[in-house]
């Protein structure tokens, strides 16, 4: 169990055992998305195969000291799940309550209802973080990283997907909430894992 009280001043343990922030903030997701997702995780090839590239990426590159992996935007854990099922530490920090909720009905224990921002989280007191198509939902992405490494520790691991391809644009980005697509020439297109120095 990760004590969540030594790493943040503005997280309350509630009665459903998740962690929330007294603040929220706007996202630029579907209302409805986590739920549309949930109905479908499980059964889908392409969720299935996903969370296998990225514990295989997580297996290759595992977080320092046996570090916990602070999923952020984790929508219904899905992903945390696979990677607390491959044997890692794992939080979620979802935004949404139905994503949280979700997360707490699959038994992930560490379930945190808040932005980074709003979980106040102490500085450099993150030991790895997974933005696993998350990046596209943030209209400033540079800063939002620069705010990211700000809450990693030293050496700390940040393991990141997003959807590839500009071509590839369509109402279903608009839909999603997604600011941009990803190219090869200007950011990654695949699973991948850095250390923050």
């Amino acid at each position: 169990m990760v004590d969540i009280q030594s790493i943040s001043t503005g997280l309350q343990l509630g009665n459903d055992g998740i962690w929330y922030s007294s603040n929220t903030e706007d996202i630029s997701y579907p209302s409805d998305g986590n739920d549309a997702c949930f109905a479908i995780e499980e059964n889908s090839f392409w969720f299935k195969h996903r969370n296998n590239c990225i514990a295989s990426v997580v297996k290759s590159y595992p977080p320092k000291s046996n570090g916990t992996i602070f999923d952020i935007g984790g929508g219904n854990g899905f992903v945390s799940l696979g990677l607390a099922n491959s044997g890692f530490n794992v939080v979620l920090v979802e935004p949404g309550k139905f994503g949280a909720s979700n997360t707490k009905k699959r038994g992930l224990s560490n379930v945190i209802c808040a932005t980074t921002d709003t979980a106040k989280f102490n500085p450099h007191s993150l030991p790895a973080v997974g933005l696993f198509d998350v990046m596209e939902h943030i209209e400033d992405d540079l800063n939002f990283l620069k705010s990211i490494k700000e809450l990693m520790k030293k050496n700390a691991r940040l393991y990141v997907t997003v959807p590839s391809y500009s071509f590839l644009w369509s109402a279903e980005d608009v839909f999603a909430g997604h600011f941009r697509r990803y190219d090869l020439g200007t950011q990654v297109t695949q699973p991948l894992a850095v250390e923050v120095v």
